[in-house]
């Protein structure tokens, strides 16, 4: 396979997956336009589609009308009307649906993957949440820099990765992704952010342009700058993460984190704001953190843990164990005295799974340690020893059963 046809076969993927970019876009439609193999354009599609996810769901009617009868794509140049009579034929296979937003693209209409998600999903929300929340969708870790550019990080090579900004962008032989500084004087009004999300079954791992360390837990996205301003150092989290910030002084350490602020100076701390979750909590590992909440502030010691609950205006400290809060940095799910309803909603955010519950499931409290390097069927196995709960696996969706 020539260089072209390895091109054309990962800008494919990355449109299956719905990673790709804007320049991607542009770049596949001029491939395709000098592209005069339909049928090896064909083949490739089915290739990638039918080992995406996203084959195995159903693309509904309505989406499937939208693309084949716009009226830029039936009014299609003649020699393209071969393929699209195949991707108007009622009985083809689903995936011809995904080729339809190529063969628009080639043929003038431009088609950005957020309007086609739109469609499917009924709604023109544009925000930057509803963004992030399709990147961690996508089964990739993205890095969007700050002229909305992303970055599939799991399918880019080690090395240099580019430069946005004040700081040149990497990536080591481990995966992580290292800012370093051009320019150290930053003004806080020239602040130019970049956001990484990673999708479920997934972490990552970057240095700040300050030097700070950060992890991501799977289903989290971190919105950073990408170099500090001179009195502070800001981040927005979402999901979970840890960090180990860099001293300094003069210029305080800021994560926000759902209702909840926290500010350090240089310290090791773990914070949990998942939406899904009723708490936001704050853990300390090393140092000194300050977390607060409108009126309600708690100066935190090592294992303590600040913890808001939601629709709540006090934030309450108390003690934790740092194997517990630490388990998925370290490669592990370690529950302790948790309902099965808990246990069920870390294992989906790994696994990818869709769970449901089936009779009246008891709130009896698990307990064990696991490693997420098993399979789900092993981890749900060593649940049901206990002898109080079953389960059901039908393709990603679990039944939990008494």
């Amino acid at each position: 396979m020539n260089s072209e046809n390895y091109r054309l076969q990962f800008l494919l993927q990355a449109l299956i997956d719905q990673t790709i970019t804007r320049e991607e876009l542009d770049e596949l439609a001029a491939l395709l336009k000098h592209f005069e193999d339909s049928e090896g354009i064909e083949t490739q599609m089915r290739r990638n589609w039918e080992s995406s996810d996203l084959a195995a769901d159903d693309i509904d009617d309505g989406l499937y009308a939208k693309i084949v009868n716009h009226p830029r794509f039936k009014t299609a140049a003649p020699k393209k009307q071969t393929l699209i009579a195949k991707l108007t034929n009622r009985n083809a296979l689903r995936y011809y649906a995904a080729a339809a937003v190529l063969i628009c693209c080639f043929l003038g209409l431009y088609v950005y993957r957020h309007q086609i998600l739109e469609l499917k999903r009924g709604t023109n929300t544009t925000n930057a949440s509803y963004a992030r929340k399709l990147d961690e969708q996508s089964g990739h870790i993205v890095l969007t820099l700050s002229n909305g550019k992303k970055l599939v990080l799991d399918q880019t090579a080690d090395g240099e990765l580019g430069s946005d900004k004040h700081a040149l962008i990497s990536k080591t032989s481990d995966g992580q992704i290292i800012y370093n500084l051009e320019n150290m004087d930053v003004g806080d009004d020239e602040l130019a952010y970049n956001t990484i999300s990673t999708p479920v079954g997934k972490t990552s791992q970057l240095i700040l342009s300050d030097g700070t360390k950060v992890w991501l837990n799977a289903k989290s996205t971190l919105k950073f700058p990408v170099a500090f301003g001179k009195n502070q150092r800001s981040v927005e989290l979402e999901g979970e993460g840890y960090f180990e910030v860099v001293h300094n002084k003069a210029k305080p350490f800021l994560v926000s984190a759902r209702e909840m602020n926290i500010q350090v100076l240089g310290t090791h701390f773990n914070i949990s704001a998942y939406d899904d979750d009723n708490v936001v909590e704050a853990s300390l590992i090393e140092g000194s953190v300050k977390a607060s909440h409108g009126n309600s502030a708690q100066l935190l010691k090592p294992n303590q843990q600040a913890v808001l609950k939601r629709g709540s205006s006090q934030i309450v400290a108390k003690n934790f164990d740092p194997d517990e809060v630490m388990d998925w940095k370290n490669g592990y799910f370690i529950f302790r005295n948790e309902p099965i309803s808990e246990i069920m909603k870390k294992i989906s955010r790994w696994y990818n799974i869709e769970v449901n519950y089936q009779g009246n499931i008891s709130n009896e409290a698990f307990g064990g340690k696991y490693l997420k390097d098993s399979s789900l069927a092993e981890l749900l196995s060593s649940l049901e020893l206990t002898g109080t709960v079953k389960f059901k696996i039908e393709g990603r969706r679990v039944t939990v059963m008494q």
